[in-house]
């Protein structure tokens, strides 16, 4: 005998029209957290240069009078240097983990300091999808926008995340950037328990060691 199950179209349009918004939401919070990490860690590498740094820039060619147009910049905010410095951020999301705020809405921390300083990670979930998800949205992000992004970032205005994932991407809102603000500074002055933080990661490597060893 078969049971055959009815489901109504009302209900299927429904439950599809459901799973889209969560994935929509998902990925723009995944799109807004990698913005607003690619600002950060940009920043970081421009402060990294030394001031007084400088390229030259302009035509080598010399004119009738022998004379070259060339003139120095500051290194830090130069095209060449941006243009480096972009080519390889997406890297860094590997270090970025999602966090959920006491309102349910999610953020990106990251979850190592640059000067090797401890860090304290509360409400912290770590994995590989994470790390993955981002590092996509990141170099679409880049791929999308890179002409923009460069002379963006040679302003070195300080409303960088506003102007650049609010206004040129509309991936965040302005209480996003607020969210990324505070779940960092957390992040360097909240102490943590470490039930507090969920490495998925980790427990994937004790896993497959703990089959390896009963393989053996």
């Amino acid at each position: 005998m078969k049971i055959g199950y009815v489901i109504s179209f009302p209900f299927l349009y429904l439950a599809i029209s459901l799973l889209e918004d969560c994935l929509a939401k998902r990925s723009k919070d995944i799109y807004c957290g990698a913005c607003l990490a690619l600002i950060d860690e940009v920043n970081w590498d421009i402060s990294q240069v030394d001031p007084k740094e400088k390229i030259q820039v302009g035509s080598f060619r010399i004119d009738s009078k022998g004379n070259q147009a060339l003139q120095e910049i500051p290194l830090a905010r130069s095209a060449v240097h941006l243009t480096e410095v972009l080519e390889g951020v997406c890297n860094q999301m590997s270090n970025y983990a999602s966090s959920t705020n006491a309102d349910g809405r999610r953020s990106y921390v990251r979850t190592n300091s640059r000067d090797g300083s401890a860090v304290s990670l509360t409400n912290i979930e770590i994995t590989g999808e994470v790390h993955s998800q981002l590092k996509f949205a990141c170099e679409s992000l880049i791929e999308d926008h890179e002409d923009n992004l460069i002379p963006a970032f040679q302003t070195g205005l300080d409303n960088m995340p506003e102007l650049i994932c609010v206004e040129l991407m509309d991936v965040c809102s302005k209480i996003n950037i607020t969210d990324f603000i505070d779940a960092n500074r957390a992040v360097r002055t909240n102490p943590a328990k470490a039930s507090d933080v969920t490495d998925d990661v980790e427990e994937e490597d004790d896993e497959e060691e703990e089959e390896s060893k009963d393989e053996l």
